[in-house]
């Protein structure tokens, strides 16, 4: 038999594979350096291109980072509609959303830490994006978090104080998970998505003759742990 020919890419896959990895360099150069220290130049360098023909790919380095952020930002729309679609208990939905996020924010091919790195320094355009994202993110849990509470499966709580702790839990997993270290990414995003659904914990059902005052030292007693938590972090 002869010799099987090697079947080369076609040139609208190269230049997609090439368009790819000059947004990873991009991405890697935006998140260590800023994005008003990187240079488009310094973007072709790493990648290997000339400078004008960076410019096939993208005219500016904001048309790239623009790329970027809608690559990192549109599919939390999709995330959190399938979370929806679950019809998942209060608390289920909370563990299943920090477990999305987990997995997507440590997952270097959605360049979060881009985002978080360069949030000050986005373009207005840009940052309307990105604020919208976030939003949507965080008045979900809030409508999640009151719905476990009125639910009697959540302890009573301030829901957005307490949303926005699970927000946190959940986006520095970014900075500090590393593959080959410690469990693998999936074990991960299940332990903090349990960890998340331990915040809203109750040791017994809520009682019928609870009053404003037993629900007002409840909160009062999550709002000094999650102090005392983000003291601890500042100290570290």
């Amino acid at each position: 038999m002869g010799r099987a020919l090697a079947v080369e890419p076609s040139t609208s896959a190269r230049r997609e594979l090439l368009a790819g990895d000059v947004l990873d360099k991009a991405a890697a150069l935006f998140a260590a350096r800023g994005f008003a220290a990187t240079s488009l130049k310094d973007v072709a360098d790493a990648v290997g291109l000339s400078r004008s023909s960076i410019y096939y790919y993208y005219p500016n380095k904001e048309a790239l980072l623009a790329e970027l952020i809608r690559g990192a930002t549109l599919p939390i729309a999709t995330m959190l509609r399938e979370v929806g679609e679950q019809g998942l208990a209060p608390t289920a939905a909370i563990r299943e959303v920090v477990r999305r996020l987990v997995l997507w924010v440590a997952d270097a091919r959605t360049h979060f830490r881009l985002m978080d790195r360069s949030e000050a320094e986005l373009p207005p355009a840009i940052a309307k994006v990105h604020a919208a994202a976030k939003r949507q993110i965080l008045n979900e849990l809030i409508g999640l978090v009151d719905a476990a509470v009125l639910a009697g499966e959540a302890r009573a709580v301030d829901s957005r104080v307490t949303a926005l702790s699970i927000i946190g839990m959940a986006m520095w997993t970014a900075w500090w998970f590393q593959p080959g270290h410690g469990p693998v990414l999936d074990t991960v995003a299940e332990m903090v998505a349990d960890n998340a659904r331990a915040l809203l914990h109750r040791t017994g059902p809520m009682k019928d003759g609870a009053t404003i005052a037993s629900l007002a030292g409840e909160i009062r007693g999550n709002l000094a742990l999650i102090e005392a938590m983000s003291e601890t972090t500042q100290v570290r």
